[in-house]
């Protein structure tokens, strides 16, 4: 499959669009099961679910449904949707054979990554609420996805599906999303094995399909032993339809499924010409089938052909498409025909595994041909194809997959490649796994590079350079050296520059030199990478609040935020980063209630970034902590806080971050929840301090300023002061503390000069 299922064009990809949006086709043989599709399937639930074994007739009786329904929508699940993007685009791509628009005005947001995908499922189900159009999705296949953030998006879509619109689907496993809701609402239908098993009489029927004369006392036996399963039934009328002595056969027929099976294909492949059974030996190593590729697997050039033969054969060949060209076999054949691969030619099997990888390599199926190239020994050629391809995949919303893909490679076979662990480091940099993007890094470190980089990096100085300074081992001034020795060795156009800028302007922030840093993230703001341009424009927002300016502030934090929901960024701590600029803005501007609706936004994708790019998290939970303390919300800043510290603990140069990480644990501290006693507490020192300083024309940041602490400490004390005399103002406070003696008229002097 192209890589998995999306152009980053935002068009379909042709194998979706083709070979995975049409069920299987219903053979004359097939047994119907019109009572059971009546009674069961066809009931107005929600939900259907059939589960099954291999070779149990799910795909079939789903197809007998879908057959029936003439909205129904069908799609093919495969392992590359075990990504919540590519799964989502999928399920958009076989909405739209029913209904030809469907989600064009949002699927391409999930180019953008796996945080656009809550809010494109409830546009999809908003659609479908607002379309009217009682559809009906077939999932075949469903236990490939077991990925939680899949599962998670599939149960909330079955959770929200509007009236009208019904899911049904097959599984070999119990489905992998929560049921019990909807079974408690009585909206799920279940069909399990025991209901797909073949009565006698149904068995019957498909076995007199192969040879009407078959003895009945044979038909009871083959049923008897094989229990209904449909795969075994099917399987045993080819091999009746072959036998010489069909009473031998039938008399030697038993043992477990897999032996009944192992049994009945050695004699299917007994029974075909040399030559087909060469061909589906040879290419049992491929997940889909096509001529062109059956070719270079097998050396021949007769691939459409004989895929179209052995289908019209019924030889479990299984067309994808209504132009016949991609199929697959039945899946219990696959597996038994490859294990025969396996156990009697071994040592072909390399050799058809680094053919298949040239095919799809050549043809852009990528996490495919990653796959084969490891099976074939290939595995720096399969490195390289990953090293090259690990940028655009993180860019195109497929972070899961990249990082699956990573972890398919053994450690110690690519311990040697650098570019490889330079892409291993940043995936798992980028997902939000610390302690293997250090690992990753320390290999890289260590490895050695001759030739061009298949990253299109211009050196290894600056390949290693770009991505120690995401990680940030060494702390903030170690994290500069390296993004400025990456913008002197990569020219023009390098994609690495953006980074590389980014990463010296939010390290001057880091150090304190917030002035210094606007040269350099406004050179981000101005280029095409949108996450980038999201995180420059909210440290550029906090620049201009440190200004004074909270309105322009707060207009250039929202832009950022903009750009991150666009983009599909809502997960990435980026986004954290403008919510908290907007946040502060807003704060500064009197705006508690936006503030506070930012800050929840923000507890997302916090939840989610861990410590994978600890200085950049740090500095985020950092922002967030200071909106929380100046909004009275002590447990949100103290979690952050405890986060911060961590890492503020590990890394010995964290720049100016130590001091307002200490600046804000004292804020915390004088958060204390208030109780009955309010207005007969006493106060401390500094509060009576900042009383003293209340009658006079000072703003908030000039008491600050007389007093050596930030704006947000003195809102700190001033939210405190107010709680000890029950004052609701500023003039208030002055009054009561008049009153009760606290301060005296005599205190009501200039501020100092100095």
């Amino acid at each position: 499959m192209a890589d998995a299922g999306i152009d980053v064009t935002g068009t379909e990809s042709p194998v979706v669009a083709r070979t995975r949006l049409v069920p299987p086709r219903l053979r004359a043989e097939t047994v119907d099961r019109p009572a059971l599709v009546a009674r069961r399937l066809t009931s107005p639930a929600r939900l259907g679910v059939v589960t099954g074994p291999a070779g149990s007739g799910k795909s079939t009786l789903l197809a007998q449904c879908h057959a029936a329904d003439p909205l129904g929508a069908w799609l093919s699940l495969e392992r590359v949707d075990n990504d919540v993007v590519a799964l989502w685009w999928s399920m958009i791509v076989a909405l739209r054979t029913v209904i030809g628009d469907f989600g064009e005005a949002y699927r391409t947001r999930l180019l953008g990554g796996s945080g656009a995908v809550d809010e494109v499922v409830v546009s999809v189900c908003n659609e479908l609420a607002e379309r009217d159009t009682p559809i009906h999705l077939f999932l075949d296949d469903l236990h490939v996805v077991d990925n939680e953030k899949c599962r998670s998006s599939l149960h909330r879509f079955v959770l929200s599906l509007p009236d009208g619109v019904r899911v049904t689907a097959a599984s070999r496993r119990l489905v992998p999303i929560p049921l019990g809701r909807v079974r408690a609402n009585g909206d799920l239908v279940e069909v399990g094995a025991s209901d797909l098993a073949l009565s006698a009489l149904e068995a019957s029927q498909l076995l007199s399909s192969f040879d009407p004369s078959l003895d009945p006392a044979y038909r009871d036996v083959l049923v008897a032993r094989t229990e209904g399963w449909p795969a075994g039934l099917y399987l045993a009328g080819l091999a009746v339809a072959q036998a010489d002595d069909v009473g031998a056969f039938v008399a030697g027929f038993g043992g477990t499924d897999r032996d009944v099976a192992d049994y009945l294909v050695g004699e299917v492949l007994e029974s075909v010409s040399d030559g087909d059974r060469d061909f589906m030996v040879e290419t049992s190593i491929l997940s889909r089938l096509t001529g062109d590729l059956c070719d270079v697997v097998t050396g021949r050039s007769d691939g459409a052909e004989t895929l179209a033969r052995l289908e019209r054969s019924n030889a479990f060949v299984i067309p994808l498409d209504r132009n016949a060209r991609w199929y697959r076999y039945h899946h219990l054949f696959g597996e038994l025909v490859a294990d025969v691969l396996h156990r009697t030619r071994p040592a072909d099997e390399r050799l058809l595994h680094r053919r298949a990888f040239e095919w799809l390599r050549s043809h852009g199926e990528i996490a495919d041909a990653i796959g084969h190239g490891l099976a074939a020994g290939e595995t720096d050629a399969a490195a390289d194809l990953l090293s090259g391809h690990w940028f655009l995949m993180m860019g195109s919303g497929r972070a899961q997959t990249a990082r699956a893909l990573v972890a398919s490679f053994p450690p110690e076979d690519v311990a040697h490649h650098q570019p490889f662990a330079i892409a291993a480091a940043s995936v798992n940099a980028g997902t939000g796994y610390s302690e293997a993007a250090r690992r990753w890094l320390d290999v890289a470190e260590n490895a050695t590079h001759e030739g061009p980089r298949p990253d299109g990096m211009a050196s290894n100085t600056s390949a290693l350079a770009i991505i120690r300074a995401g990680v940030a081992p060494d702390g903030v001034d170690a994290s500069l050296a390296d993004s400025r020795t990456v913008l002197e060795l990569e020219p023009s156009g390098s994609p690495a520059r953006a980074t590389a800028a980014l990463f010296v302007g939010r390290s001057l922030v880091m150090r304190g030199d917030v002035d210094e840093s606007t040269e350099y993230l406004e050179e981000v703001e101005r280029g095409e990478w949108t996450n980038m341009r999201a995180y420059a424009l909210a440290e550029l927002s906090l620049g201009q609040l440190g200004r004074g300016d909270a309105e322009r502030a707060l207009t250039t934090a929202n832009v950022a935020r903009a750009l991150m929901h666009d983009a599909g960024g809502d997960d990435l701590f980026m986004a954290a980063t403008a919510h908290a600029a907007f946040a502060l803005a807003a704060i500064d501007l009197g705006d508690e209630r936006a503030a506070r609706v930012a800050l929840r936004a923000a507890q997302r994708p916090m939840a989610a970034a861990g410590q994978a790019m600890p200085l950049d998290a740090t500095h985020t939970r950092l922002l967030l902590a200071r909106a929380a303390l100046s909004l009275g919300e002590a447990e949100i800043a103290r979690g952050y806080l405890r986060d911060a510290q961590a890492v503020i603990d590990s890394i010995s140069d964290v720049g100016v971050m130590w001091e307002q990480h200490a600046e804000l644990m004292v804020q915390l501290e004088a958060l204390e929840p208030g109780d009955d006693g309010a207005g007969d507490e006493e106060f401390t020192e500094r509060e009576l301090e900042v009383l003293a300083l209340l009658p006079l024309p000072l703003t908030t940041k000039e008491i600050g300023e007389e007093l050596f602490v930030s704006r947000n400490t003195i809102k700190t004390h001033l939210r405190r002061i107010y709680r000890k005399l029950n004052a609701s103002s500023r003039e208030e406070a002055v009054l009561i503390a008049r009153d009760r003696g606290l301060i005296r008229a005599s205190d009501d002097r200039q501020p100092s000069s100095g």
